[in-house]
């Protein structure tokens, strides 16, 4: 006599398989985030890095527009772009030609900043050479 309660035999994952699966979800999860931080923080400081580069530009073409030659020294200043206060430091130095100087700016996004968000270095010629 044939057993007529036979049930079919039901196909599912096994105990081991879900995790696996699960371990391996949760790894590409985590390194996924991980990108998203690492994209966001890239994103972020070039940002800052170009408008630091807007405001050094500034800064030198306001040395170059002045009516007077610049004096070796170093200035301090700040500078307002992009909703955010910039400190510069500029410093004149003189070159091996005579009627030139050397002007480079650092741009910090903080005063007490130890490195410079950007370096601009410009040159500046005497206006008063009599051609």
């Amino acid at each position: 006599m044939k057993n007529i309660c036979k049930q079919p035999k039901v196909k599912a994952f096994t105990l081991l398989e879900v995790l696996i699966a699960m371990a391996i979800f949760g790894y590409a999860a985590v390194s996924l985030v991980a990108k998203i931080g690492n994209y966001q923080t890239a994103q972020l400081t070039a940002s800052q890095r170009t408008v630091a580069h807007w405001v050094a530009m500034n800064q030198i073409a306001e040395a170059r527009l002045e009516k007077n030659w610049p004096n070796i020294g170093v200035t301090r200043g700040t500078a307002d772009m992009a909703h955010k206060t910039w400190y510069w430091i500029q410093t004149v130095s003189k070159t091996t030609e005579k009627e030139l100087r050397q002007v480079e700016v650092e741009i910090r996004l903080e005063e007490q900043d130890e490195l410079a968000t950007t370096k601009f270095i410009g040159f500046i010629a005497n206006k008063a050479i009599k051609k």
